[in-house]
């Protein structure tokens, strides 16, 4: 369990991270957050609990392409569901850039309500560490998870819906992902949003009676803006990785 970091670090975090986290949070939360960040030192990830209600996990690691699908595997794998999330990210003084990842989560193999405990931090942390070093393949376990929970009903086809809306911050492209919850659901967006070679730099993930209401903030590897001409391909994509489905793409966001 990470220590209580020095206010000066504790400031220093929240500074680091973008005015709507610092708005949105109490200093019990930023605390905690700023904990895991203080332990994390060199190493690849690490995974903190936080929150009152006891289903918070903070993941901080050195952020990259293809880091939140990662992370979305390692939950599937370790049976947890997500019903929020929310994905920062924060400059270094070395210039380095860290993700600060929050999931609000439930155990699906325990009963409803569970709380977890410091043991679910360390298996998420382990599974996180060992794909991204490539220690085992994500997508290949993902699956083996999947055919291992399917039960009658899991293909049922889903209604599901892909835009691009206006970003008032600007140079960023905003994803909006509206669809039926199912199970690993969050590993197939961000899985398919790497295979289109965009780096995503804010999410939020909201879970309302069954629907799942995703927000993506976008920018190519590179950090350019993602083009106009891209847009389509990348919501194609998007929608043919939720599959079965019934898709849509509204008209004029291409």
């Amino acid at each position: 369990m990470a220590r209580r970091p020095s206010p000066e670090f504790t400031s220093a975090f929240a500074e680091s991270l973008p005015k709507a986290y610092r708005e949105k949070y109490d200093a019990d939360v930023v605390v905690a957050n700023a904990a895991v960040a203080a332990h994390r030192g060199d190493a690849v990830a690490v995974v903190g609990l936080f929150g009152r209600a006891g289903n918070g996990l903070c993941v901080v690691a050195n952020d990259r392409p293809g880091l939140l699908a990662l992370i979305s595997a390692s939950l599937v794998v370790c049976q947890l569901d997500v019903h929020h999330a929310e994905v920062y990210t924060r400059k270094l003084a070395d210039g380095r850039q860290e993700a600060v990842d929050l999931f609000w989560v439930r155990k699906l193999d325990a009963p409803p309500g569970t709380a977890l405990v410091q043991a679910d931090a360390e298996r998420l942390e382990k599974a996180i560490v060992a794909f991204v070093k490539g220690e085992k393949d994500a997508r290949a376990a993902v699956e083996r998870q999947m055919a291992a929970n399917a039960g009658p009903g899991t293909s049922a086809a889903m209604d599901a819906t892909v835009r691009f809306v206006a970003d008032p911050a600007g140079g960023l492209a905003t994803l909006e992902v509206e669809t039926t919850d199912r199970s690993g659901l969050l590993f197939s967006l961000a899985s398919a949003l790497f295979d289109q070679r965009v780096q995503i730099v804010e999410s939020e993930v909201r879970t309302v009676d069954a629907r799942v209401f995703d927000r993506f903030r976008l920018v190519e590897f590179d950090g350019s803006a993602i083009s106009s001409g891209r847009r389509l391909e990348i919501q194609v994509a998007v929608l043919n990785a939720m599959e079965p489905a019934r898709r849509t793409v509204p008209p004029g966001n291409g």
